[in-house]
């Protein structure tokens, strides 16, 4: 019996218009009255994921930043915070390379609007942001940076900065240009083995869904592991089950399919 769901949100909840399904609402109040946990588990911040599921936060649990940040029972259960030392010369070695880092930190999103491009493509997935002027400057504790690299996270900077810092932090490719940086064992697996134990559910009792390479950890922590047909090609080795597209309403037909039978 499936007693706890955890689904990404780009490319898998959201279609590519940036939606919910039309019948999330209704999932989301059924598995409510079932008593199984629904996670959120993006690389978005708990400060625009609020603003998102406006309402409705109080029936669900959140996984953001990729793991960095978890939220139990409408409470902070963890928080893992950069060293900023090593934070401050990866930040010089990704500007280096030409990509855009961007500052999730507890008081605050920073980056520089350096291109109507640019924060254009940042305003999709960060509603609560600061513009700053250096973002050499900034003065928080950060728990995460999303590097928007438009040569190619995967080509330019993941391998440049892995080399460099795969030593202190975990990076994952998370879209065709974005990529995204954390302490080193922070992943979205992790967080979910973490709300596992607070809520005493196995993996077998557990259903994911992902389709991006920081969705891997997610797949393998549940015996459940929905892939998205649109999902990266190398992904399909993480999940043992297959979901319709994200703009088929893939993730709320599955749960239909094998949680609410």
């Amino acid at each position: 019996m499936i007693k706890l769901i955890a689904t990404d949100m780009d490319g898998t909840l959201l279609n590519d218009k940036k939606e919910l399904p039309p019948d999330f609402y209704d999932i989301l109040e059924e598995l409510h009255r079932r008593n199984i946990h629904l996670v959120i588990a993006s690389g978005r911040s708990y400060s625009t994921l609020k603003i998102n599921f406006e309402g409705f936060t109080n029936k669900l649990d959140f996984i953001c930043d990729n793991g960095a940040f978890v939220v139990i029972g409408g409470k902070v259960a963890s928080m893992s915070i950069l060293d900023p030392t090593r934070l401050s010369k990866m930040v010089d070695v990704c500007l280096s390379l030409g990509a855009h880092p961007v500052l999730c930190g507890v008081n605050g999103i920073y980056f520089e609007k350096t291109s109507a491009d640019f924060f254009n493509e940042v305003s999709k997935f960060y509603l609560n942001y600061i513009c700053v002027d250096n973002i050499r400057s900034v003065k928080d504790d950060i728990f995460k940076v999303a590097i928007c690299d438009i040569k190619n996270p995967e080509k330019n900077s993941y391998p440049v900065i892995m080399e460099k810092f795969g030593n202190d932090f975990d990076a994952a490719v998370t879209g065709p240009i974005w990529m995204d940086l954390m302490n080193k064992g922070i992943n979205k697996g992790a967080a979910l083995r973490e709300i596992q134990s607070a809520l005493g559910i196995s993996k077998s009792e557990t259903m994911c869904f992902g389709d991006y390479f920081n969705d891997k950890e997610l797949l393998l922590a549940a015996d459940y592991g929905f892939v998205m047909e649109n999902a990266h090609p190398d992904m399909f080795v993480y999940g043992k089950y297959r979901a319709e597209s994200n703009n088929l309403c893939g993730v709320t037909k599955a749960i239909r399919q094998y949680a609410l039978i």
